[in-house]
């Protein structure tokens, strides 16, 4: 998988995972290697590369995250609160993803350069690249918040 294709991974993990309330964001490449993202409740994330092939990143409210790669083309994840999340490459051009609390979401990539997503409660994420060299994301359906926060 391409750096580009982690970052995107890393992205659609701490997006998932971020506060309940919030159903979209807007991400941006930074100079870190990673992204910058907003989401619509007004909290912010910034994320750099490691030299694990994963990611670290940190959340407006405090939380903190590092991924690392995995063997199956995914990422290992792990959060301040002691959650973490594993995904593995599909022959989507996506990733299939196991959260420590037993739930599961599937990807595979889309027509307008991002990943359309279900997650196991039923919510949908659909992405698609911006001219910030990132991903804009929506959710819908499922339950009325996305899956649980790391807090």
């Amino acid at each position: 998988m391409s750096r580009k294709g982690t970052l995107i991974v890393a992205m659609a993990f701490s997006s998932m995972l971020m506060a309940a309330a919030a159903q979209a964001e807007s991400c941006r490449e930074n100079t870190l290697g990673g992204q910058d993202c907003t989401y619509d409740d007004g909290t912010r994330s910034w994320s750099r590369s490691n030299i694990l092939g994963g990611f670290d990143t940190t959340y407006s409210d405090g939380r903190t995250s590092s991924s690392r790669s995995n063997i199956l083309g995914g990422l290992d994840t792990s959060y301040s609160d002691g959650t973490s999340a594993s995904s593995r490459s599909n022959i989507l051009g996506g990733h299939d993803t196991t959260y420590s609390d037993g739930s599961s979401s599937s990807s595979r990539s889309n027509i307008l350069g991002g990943f359309d997503t279900s997650y196991s409660d039923g919510t949908r994420a659909s992405s698609r690249s911006n001219i910030l060299g990132g991903q804009d994301t929506d959710y819908t359906g499922g339950s009325p918040r996305r899956p649980k926060s790391p807090k």
